[in-house]
């Protein structure tokens, strides 16, 4: 086996589930990187914005127009530190964590209803598969 239809496949599924996920949070009003952070911060309450750009798959120059989208949508709460005035803080404000607990839910059974066609087995060697090839294109 020594084609590229891996490759292919790969893509090929990360491409339907872009799209799932893409339609799936739209109707929220967001994106997926305005959800990606918001998801970041439902679960961890409060983050750097260093701590969401290492946490959520958004490049480093999108991130402030995404932040600051989502503050002017009242979701997220924008803190200068104390400490070094350079960095800031993240958290959901109340209006930012109804619609979480109001969504994530639903988000979730929607997800899991496309990764429920795997047998759990299955599921868990195609993790350690993807991690694997994580690791190999990290160091690169």
């Amino acid at each position: 086996m020594n084609d590229l239809k891996t490759i292919t496949v790969l893509f090929r599924a990360y491409n339907s589930l872009e799209k799932l996920i893409r339609d799936d949070v739209f109707q929220y009003g967001l994106n997926v990187s305005e959800f990606g952070v918001l998801e970041a911060l439902y679960h961890k309450e409060k983050l750097s914005v260093k701590g969401v750009i290492d946490k959520v798959l958004v490049p480093n120059s999108s991130m402030s127009y995404v932040i600051e989208n989502l503050v002017t949508k009242g979701y997220i709460l924008k803190i200068q530190s104390n400490i070094d005035k350079r960095s800031f803080m993240l958290e959901l404000t109340d209006k930012g964590r109804l619609l979480m607990n109001k969504i994530f839910p639903i988000h979730k059974q929607n997800m899991r209803a496309i990764l429920n066609v795997l047998e759990d087995n299955e599921e868990q060697i195609l993790q350690k598969a993807l991690v694997k090839i994580g690791k190999i294109t990290k160091n690169r």
